[in-house]
């Protein structure tokens, strides 16, 4: 009898805790399933199409830039490079001089010379008065490895991006921009112009001169 009396207040117990667990966990379930059906509103999403993209072999970037006036020595024949093909002259003549005068510094002096070409007020501001023009567009290229693209459309309004084939690229970057329309004497992108247009002899500004071949 002892044995019987120490049971029945476990098993009250439990029944009174199974009697509140069930119509809870049945308040829970809904709950819970429209919360996950929520969260994954994508789970039955068809696909609407598929679109494939292939990359370019060539992309131009075009970008604004102020023209260098105190450049690296690497600068000064980036500058050489493109004032030559812009003018149709020899860009080994013009590396020459520059490289001559002022060993492709910009901030090199003598006396009353300054600059790149090593030129004074006379000189400089003679070859400003027919610069021509003050535009400079300055192109860089490179290769690079890109990917084509699959786009898979659902019905649901998402896009899947997934790269595929591998492809090189050739990048090319064109700087836009203009020379200061009164720019100091040891500007070194004005007098690499200067110094183009007197090779290509529309300067004011002779070749001769120079004490430094071209």
């Amino acid at each position: 009898m002892e044995f019987r009396r120490r049971l029945i207040p476990i098993t009250v117990l439990t029944a009174a805790l199974i009697a509140v667990a069930i119509p809870l966990a049945f308040a829970i379930a809904p709950r819970a399933l429209a919360d996950e059906t929520a969260s994954s509103p994508t789970a039955t999403a068809s696909v609407v199409r598929v679109e494939n993209k292939k990359a370019p072999r060539k992309k131009v970037v075009h970008r604004k830039f102020r023209p260098w006036a105190h450049p690296t020595p690497g600068q000064v024949r980036e500058i050489i490079d493109n004032e030559a093909r812009r003018w149709g002259i020899s860009a080994a003549s013009l590396s020459r001089r520059v490289g001559c005068e002022s060993r492709y510094r910009w901030w090199a002096t003598n006396g009353q010379y300054v600059g790149v070409l090593q030129m004074g007020a006379n000189a400089f501001y003679r070859g400003l008065s027919t610069i021509r023009s003050h535009k400079v567009n300055m192109v860089r290229s490179r290769s690079r490895r890109v990917h084509d693209a699959r786009v898979t459309h659902y019905s649901d309004g998402r896009k899947v991006l997934r790269r595929t084939t591998p492809r090189r690229q050739r990048l090319v970057v064109v700087y836009s921009g203009r020379l200061p329309r009164r720019p100091s004497m040891s500007h070194a992108y004005a007098q690499i112009r200067i110094g183009a247009q007197a090779l290509r002899g529309i300067s004011a500004v002779h070749s001769s001169e120079w004490s430094c071949g071209a």
